[in-house]
């Protein structure tokens, strides 16, 4: 009787160079970097000039002088200056969804907003380009920038990105970010906000749009408002209405205590409360279901480590530059999930592999490609 061979399972590797031509081949399927028939570098390579400076974080003058087959500043300068604002804006939320989409269940979800500042110094380009907020490195403008992000197992990416700028109304932000996720043909099942949508405005527009939602509430003053809910040793559930300039929203509001036990050396009973609506979480679970809209932050501090170094006042650039940061980091996560993961029974289990290693093999792969410099001229003594 005759034995089989045993089969040998061949070994399959994801190239870092294969991570690259997934990111270049999403950009290039939106954003048009094409010249004329004479044009001496390719899209591609412009692309990879441009990623270099957001992976190293540096600038794109400092790509040019320190790689030999770089293109120059003024050609990338050149090739990005027709760029407008709305277009970048579609562009990178098209980018942001391209191939992420697939890996997201189409069963209603739970979703985080927020915003995002990045320091303003100078003059503005237009009037409004910018909006001020608490002062911080040294600055109170801010280039401000609202995300989406979906809070969906190890599938936490940034779906949306809109440039905010001054005077524009909370309302509108979040309707034009759940209006992305609905062209994706994804559906609300919570929303998380941040203490600023804290509002009459934005509790009125989500109730009437049937939008189930969990805002936490902000003590305001040093006594009445929300603060005379806060009695007694147990969590609890009641109504609330707010009311401000003339304007008043009524709303469910689930008042949470927490014993410290002394954890950050504090003791006694602590007050949560939380505007809620359209959700079945027992009030006891709400504040460990609202921190799980905290990953949000996370995106924002993954973002800043693919950000290239510019003191450019030209907003178009500047959501150009934070949408491949966001883009970069969904990568990460896709891949992780579709070719690192290993699949078990109940689930997968994902592999250690940080975003900052990514980074450092995908500019190891564009420094071969754009001809990093190893050797610097000597002057004459």
């Amino acid at each position: 009787m005759k034995h089989k061979k045993p089969r040998v399972q061949s070994l399959r590797k994801l190239r870092t160079s294969h991570i690259l031509k997934l990111t270049v081949d999403i950009i290039l399927d939106f954003l048009n970097l094409q010249a004329g028939p004479n044009s001496t570098y390719t899209p591609t390579q412009l692309l990879h000039h441009i990623l270099s400076a957001c992976i190293s974080r540096t600038s794109i003058s400092q790509i040019s002088d320190f790689n030999d087959n770089a293109p120059t500043e003024g050609t990338i300068r050149a090739r990005l200056k027709c760029l407008e604002l709305d277009a970048v804006q579609k562009k990178v939320n098209l980018m942001l969804k391209k191939k992420v989409i697939r890996t997201i269940s189409k069963i209603p979800l739970k979703f985080a907003i927020d915003f995002n500042e990045i320091s303003f110094y100078g003059e503005e380009v237009n009037d409004g380009d910018t909006r001020r907020s608490k002062a911080k490195k040294g600055t109170t403008r801010f280039f401000v920038y609202a995300t989406i992000y979906v809070i969906h197992w190890n599938k936490r990416y940034t779906l949306a990105v809109k440039y905010v700028r001054k005077d524009e109304k909370l309302t509108d932000v979040i309707d034009f970010l759940l209006a992305e996720v609905a062209s994706a043909g994804l559906k609300v099942r919570t929303l998380f906000l941040d203490r600023e949508f804290y509002t009459v405005d934005v509790i009125n527009y989500l109730q009437d749009e049937d939008i189930p939602f969990i805002i936490p509430c902000v003590r305001r003053g040093r006594s009445g408002g929300i603060r005379k809910l806060f009695t007694g040793e147990k969590s609890y559930s009641t109504t609330y209405t707010m009311k401000s300039g003339g304007k008043q929203a009524t709303f469910q509001t689930h008042v949470v205590v927490k014993y410290s036990k002394g954890k950050y050396k504090r003791k006694g009973m602590r007050y949560f409360a939380y505007a809620v609506y359209g959700t079945d979480i027992p009030v006891r679970r709400t504040f460990h279901e609202y921190r799980k809209r905290f990953g949000i932050e996370s995106s924002y501090k993954l973002k800043n480590l693919a950000l290239p170094r510019t003191s450019t006042k030209n907003p178009v650039l500047k959501l150009l530059y934070v949408g491949l940061a966001f883009l970069l980091v969904n990568v990460w996560i896709y891949v992780q999930w579709v070719f690192l993961s290993e699949r078990r029974r109940g689930g997968r289990i994902p592999v250690r592999w940080p975003f900052t290693t990514m980074l450092r093999q995908i500019l190891r792969v564009l420094e071969d490609l754009l001809g990093f410099v190893d050797d610097m001229p000597l002057t004459s003594v």
